[in-house]
């Protein structure tokens, strides 16, 4: 029987994620093409291609694999964010003990927001999401957490790419946003009001170890059940109760 046929294209992307996986930093475009034995311009089709499917970031100008695969591969050791994943679970079922909602913990990757942790609500009509979900940072109660925790250039950067608007409630004003950001900052807490999803409200509050945030965590829901002050006083308690635990 005669050797099979590969396919080329096919091959350098495995190899450069390959090649990504084995390092702990970011990557370059002229240390892969170096590394890959390839042309510049073919690598940048690579990370572009991969770029769009979310399975790379770019950070400034080094290239790294997205904690989307932590999704499409459990069980496959995916580092310290899978261990400290797994360290939060019991937190996110404290809160669906408590609160009766799905809740998610999240990490920064790249310029989104990725969920690592999720306890589902035990109603039957809950948020759907699943671990690996890379969301937009402007319009997720997670991502303006971690936003408004961060450094202004990724700010600059999330509004130069442009605030897509997903609902009537949706923040596409750099001005607006940066004002959300500075109230987030002062109360600790943000809310998403049906930005992401009309229907969908979810209250979220960074997880910290000291000083450092090492993500947030949310609760969310149907409106109904949480966008009323009452209730929404009881997830934030909760929440905000469940952040302070040393993870």
């Amino acid at each position: 029987m005669g050797e099979i046929a590969t396919v080329n294209s096919v091959e350098h992307a495995i190899r450069l994620v390959e090649l990504m996986a084995a390092s702990e930093l970011g990557l370059g475009v002229s240390q892969l093409a170096q590394s890959l034995d390839l042309p510049r311009a073919t690598v940048y089709r690579l990370l572009k291609t991969l770029i769009q499917r979310e399975w790379i970031v770019q950070e400034d100008k080094a290239y790294r694999l997205s904690l989307r695969l932590t999704g499409l591969f459990q069980g496959v050791g995916a580092g310290a964010q899978a261990a400290l994943a797994e360290r939060v679970k019991p937190l996110l079922q404290s809160l669906v003990n408590e609160t009766g909602e799905t809740a998610h913990f999240a990490v920064l990757d790249g310029d989104r927001v990725v969920y690592l942790a999720k306890v589902d609500s035990p109603h039957p009509i809950r948020m759907f999401s699943q671990v690996g979900w890379r969301g937009p940072l402007h319009a997720t109660g997670v991502g303006k957490v971690l936003l408004a925790s961060l450094e202004a250039k990724l700010l600059s950067r999330v509004c130069d790419e442009g605030l897509e608007r997903f609902t009537p409630n949706t923040i596409v004003e750099k001005a607006k946003l940066e004002a959300e950001l500075a109230q987030i900052r002062k109360q600790g807490y943000a809310v998403d009001a049906e930005e992401l999803i009309a229907g969908l409200t979810c209250v979220a509050v960074p997880l910290l170890r000291g000083n450092e945030v090492l993500g947030a965590i949310s609760v969310a829901g149907p409106t109904a059940r949480v966008g009323n002050p009452k209730a929404l006083a009881k997830v934030l308690s909760a929440a905000v109760t469940a952040s302070r635990v040393s993870a």
